[in-house]
């Protein structure tokens, strides 16, 4: 090797990660993959580092992150005459090429750089993002007015946090190690896995943490050594599998008690979820409703709509919607009165409204109870949802721990349609509620009556 030659890449992943061109390159899986290092190659690629005009934005999720990031990058850019200046640092190139650093625990971490111009992105640990929609928004600022700088943005990640969900449904899913087309954006996007085999410098100088990956509980060793995204640590839900939960669909039998359950936003999914229980007491999720940043008689008119002349038990609701407000309504002619809840409006328009059990430790609990299912003892889950209930089902493996509530899940992911499914559930009641104790009176009863079998025993 060139004395000249400070890094290369690492056959294989690595090296196709810098050399595949695509919008989105998510570059990752399992741990000690080379993700850092190959992100800090791609960031001065020769096209773009010799450009006075290169502007490129790091991200990482908090201060001390950023900080790791900028004292190996100092060093790797070390031969590169770079100056790093300001906090967040600013790395100076010889050739007027500039990059800025920043990281996501500001508050306004996903819009600051709304208006800004950078050519590349760069974004590490991206499961860390909470929503697709917060991603969006970080990266709009990707684009560029100069032909010979084509926008672009790299990503890494391992499975895992409170946007493994949203990460897996854009990148993993479409395929590996291929580039596809965002349906959306039209732009191009790929993912491409990598190990700690792929990575053969740190094999070689610290086997021991190879064997440590090895060595860990079957879900964490899936999730750090094998790159599974199945399973990921923090994971609220851990039982929920589309092969236990999800059923072809079939047509409820009117004997079939239904039910309705929602749980109400506006800037946040409305979600509302229909149900039946059948004889032994299993729950089937049949149809829903998921709207956003939509008027409440949009989903008013939808639930009428979906509802059609369906008979319901109940319709369980979200507490908050028993909540007046004067901006809900504003009229006072008689004929819809002003400051009325949302429940009060629903009603009106023929969905009365029951109010839910909002205890939420003992109703995640509950939500367990429903999904859970155990293979050796021939054990399924009495909860099962139709393929049509999209949201649901996608939004229901995505769940993470609260770090601050331990037995709650974090509330700044996508909870809408679980929410409406723990206020339903919670009203049913556990699917194994023990016994309840006989009056007194029926006790005696009992005794009378065992008495009086074991005369009849006796003279027989």
């Amino acid at each position: 090797m060139s004395q000249n030659v400070i890094w290369q890449p690492h056959p294989g992943q690595q090296t196709f990660a810098l050399q595949v061109d695509a919008f989105e390159i998510l570059f990752g899986g399992a741990r000690g993959g080379g993700k850092t290092m190959a992100g800090m190659a791609w960031l001065v690629h020769p096209d773009y580092i010799t450009n006075p005009s290169y502007r490129a934005l790091v991200v990482r999720r908090n201060y001390d992150d950023l900080r790791d990031w900028i004292d190996r990058a100092r060093f790797f850019y070390r031969t590169m005459g770079v100056q790093v200046t300001g906090n967040p640092a600013e790395f100076r190139f010889p050739s007027g090429a500039k990059f800025r650093t920043g990281h996501l625990s500001e508050d306004q971490a996903y819009t600051k750089y709304l208006g800004h111009e950078y050519s590349s992105i760069l974004i590490e640990e991206l499961t860390l993002i909470p929503t697709e929609m917060d991603y969006l928004r970080l990266i709009s600022s990707c684009r560029s007015s100069s032909k010979s700088l084509k926008p672009r943005i790299f990503l890494t990640t391992n499975p895992g946090n409170i946007g493994h969900a949203w990460v897996k449904d854009r990148f993993i899913e479409g395929g590996r190690n291929q580039i596809v087309v965002d349906k959306d954006s039209g732009r191009t996007k790929i993912f491409i896995p990598s190990k700690i085999e792929d990575n053969p410098t740190l094999v070689e100088t610290d086997p021991d943490y190879v064997n440590y990956l090895k060595s860990l509980p079957e879900e964490m060793r899936k999730m750090w050594y094998e790159g599974d995204w199945d399973v990921y640590e923090g994971q609220f839900f851990t039982k929920f599998r589309q092969a236990h939960h999800v059923v072809e669909p079939f047509e409820i039998p009117d004997s079939w008690y239904k039910y309705r359950m929602i749980d109400y936003g506006y800037r946040n999914y409305f979600v509302c979820l229909w149900v039946a229980v059948d004889n032994d007491r299993n729950v089937f999720v049949y149809r829903e409703h998921a709207e956003k940043e939509q008027e409440l008689s949009r989903h008013i008119s939808k639930i009428n709509e979906l509802s059609g002349d369906e008979e319901y038990m109940g319709t369980i609701c979200d507490p908050s919607m028993w909540i007046r407000n004067p901006q809900n309504t504003n009229r006072s002619d008689g004929v819809m009165p002003s400051h009325m809840s949302i429940a009060d409006i629903m009603l009106f328009n023929g969905i009365p409204c029951q109010r839910a059990n909002n205890d939420r430790a003992s109703g995640w609990n509950v939500v367990r109870e429903y999904i859970d299912w155990n293979e050796k003892e021939g054990k399924e889950s009495m909860l099962k949802i139709f393929p049509q209930c999209k949201y649901l089902i996608k939004t229901f493996p995505m769940q993470t721990y609260s770090k601050t509530r331990p037995e709650d899940l974090d509330t700044k992911g996508e909870d809408h349609a679980v929410d409406a499914l723990r206020y339903g559930l919670m009203h049913l009641g556990s699917p194994n509620e023990p016994e309840k104790p006989k009056p007194w009176l029926q006790k005696e009863l009992d005794k009378l009556k065992a008495m009086d079998d074991d005369y009849t025993g006796v003279r027989n």
